[in-house]
């Protein structure tokens, strides 16, 4: 058996034999791919048909792309990877949402029935609970050792409720997007609460009264998928209870400590900043009831076994969505996403975002058992509810099919927008390990550049997939087409951010109507993702982090 490792930057072609030990060499210049723009354009045209319904979670549209991939792997050769032998893996999940008849927030024994100045978020781990406990003011609940700020410090919140505002204190996280994105979130943030023994948390809204009571009447009640306690402990299962709170029940929240909220996000919006956390004089009793209707669907999960002896064992993961967001009737669970104009066009067909992604993984798995075995193993992963928050890759991350210490890193493909000639690409985390160097090389032969991401403000290194491998401290890539281009369409509109303002998550993102998907530059991106998947998976060494990578430091610690 041989496996061939390509050669980078002008190297040598090497061809080795994994049962005598022997190398033959072949002087060559860089090596290329050559993946079919028709077959991109077959898969395309397959999983963005009306036949799938916009592949929404849930849906029978889903299961016939899902099954699609399947037999799409077992034609290429990949071994089934998944469940049982198949090439399915299920993702156990839940519709949930908030009983507001049985929730209640009670301050200091005046009660406020949901939508009353309060909203009482669902919780899919727990799914009913009531918690009491005294209040502790911790700013906007951040806690970053690195940036030498700590809004818990000095705070004793364990078995109490604590009180936070949303966003991240200004100034700490200037010119830092990723670590600012990942203190912001919610779930950042509920974690941290929980690690200090919190049992709750409050957060502080602007809201009036009218718009508190909107959002429990819709985000609140309405039915959001959710993974179900099956992929394994949370914070939701320490802070039980949650809730936001409008600006009158948050201002009255303080009454009688030692600032009022007005004092207090005055001090740290100050051109000195401080950062008060105090006691509030107060007791809070907070309860939920969280309906919920289980479900699963599968992630699909093929795989090309490694041909070196010494490095097969270890694991490189490629992964891009499958699903997307369904149509404006009455199927699937994607009402209040998909939004039409056109009453003969309801369908949101996700052409680029993300059946583009995933034909150009399949078409990157074919490369690979083209051109030759690979030393290390490569997991190729479909993955299910992303547009539901991250939760396929969330459950593989954390329960994968294969040796989750085996895996070394993770590229992911989301929403390459192929509809312009692109001259440079963005890869999230390469600035965070060994991986923004093979990404490099990789594009500089097909003569495109790697950008710094153009939309900070848009925190999309914690949005996609990738992240989830992140956590579980996995030197991940996230491959975007970038904000270059020779194309003269670019200067009217029709680039990136034209496709994001009028194409994105609506019905006009499908083929053969006023949107042009350029399977060609689809194919120029799969050489350029094989070519990275390929280096990693041939080289000598593991992927490492970076030693000043925070995510690295974060989730890696001394691994």
């Amino acid at each position: 058996m041989k496996y061939l490792v390509p050669a980078i930057a002008g190297l040598a072609l090497v061809a080795c034999n994994t049962e005598t030990g022997s190398t033959d060499t072949q002087t060559a210049a860089a090596f290329t791919p050559d993946v079919s723009a028709g077959n991109i354009e077959a898969h395309i045209r397959f999983l963005a048909s009306d036949y799938m319904g916009g592949r929404d979670t849930g849906s029978d549209g889903y299961e016939i792309a899902a099954n699609y991939v399947a037999s799409q792997m077992r034609l290429l050769g990949l071994e089934p990877a998944g469940d049982n032998g198949t090439y399915f893996a299920d993702v156990p999940m839940q519709d949930v949402h908030a009983d507001n008849d049985y929730n209640r927030f009670s301050l200091d024994g005046t009660e406020y029935a949901q939508g009353d100045g309060v909203v009482i978020w669902s919780n899919p781990s727990v799914l009913e609970a009531e918690v009491t406990g005294e209040l502790v003011f911790v700013g906007h609940g951040v806690s970053a050792a690195n940036r030498g700020h700590d809004d818990y410090a000095d705070a004793d919140v364990d078995g109490k409720i604590v009180v936070v505002l949303g966003g991240v204190p200004g100034g700490v996280f200037e010119g830092l997007s990723e670590e600012r994105a990942h203190h912001n979130s919610s779930t950042t943030k509920r974690d941290v609460a929980a690690a200090h023994g919190a049992i709750g948390m409050i957060t502080l809204t602007d809201w009036d009264n009218e718009r508190t009571a909107s959002y429990a009447e819709g985000y609140a009640s309405l039915p959001a998928v959710r993974l179900t306690p099956a992929t394994g402990p949370s914070g939701y299962d320490d802070i039980q209870v949650s809730a936001s709170v409008g600006a009158d029940l948050a201002a009255a929240l303080f009454e009688g400590a030692e600032m009022s909220l007005e004092e207090a996000t005055a001090a740290m919006e100050a051109e000195e900043p401080s950062f008060p956390r105090f006691d509030l004089p107060h007791t809070v009793t907070m309860r939920q009831r969280t309906i919920s209707e289980p479900f699963s669907d599968p992630n699909v999960v093929g795989m090309i076994r490694g041909a070196d002896p010494e490095l097969a064992d270890e694991i490189v993961v490629l992964t891009a969505h499958l699903d997307h967001i369904g149509n404006d009737g009455e199927l699937g669970r994607a009402s209040g996403s998909c939004r039409s104009s056109d009453e003969e066009d309801v369908i949101c067909n996700g052409a680029v975002d993300n059946a583009s992604g995933v034909s150009i993984m399949l078409e990157t798995a074919r490369t690979f058992l083209e051109e030759g075995t690979p030393r290390r193993t490569i997991v190729f992963v479909a993955l299910a509810a992303e547009e539901k928050g991250l939760l396929g890759s969330e459950h593989f991350a954390r329960n994968p099919t294969v040796p989750a210490e085996q895996i070394v890193a993770n590229v992911n493909l989301d929403m390459p927008v192929i509809v312009y000639e692109f001259s440079d690409v963005i890869a999230f985390g390469a600035n965070h390990s060994n991986l923004g160097p093979i990404a490099t090389r990789a594009a500089a032969q097909l003569d495109v550049a790697i950008s710094p991401d153009p939309l900070p403000e848009q925190s999309l290194f914690v949005r996609s997939d990738h992240y989830n491998f992140v956590r579980e401290g996995v030197p991940s890539l996230f491959l975007m087409t970038g904000f270059s281009s020779p194309d003269p369409r670019w200067d009217e509109g029709e680039g990136f951010m034209g496709f994001l303002n009028t194409h994105y998550h609506r019905p006009t993102d499908q083929l053969d109507g006023e949107l042009e998907v350029l399977f060609e530059q689809g194919a120029k991106f799969a050489n350029i993702n094989y070519m990275i998947a390929r280096e990693i998976a041939d080289a000598d060494e593991r992927p490492a982090w970076n030693e000043d990578s925070f995510f690295g430091n974060l989730y890696a610690g001394e691994d």
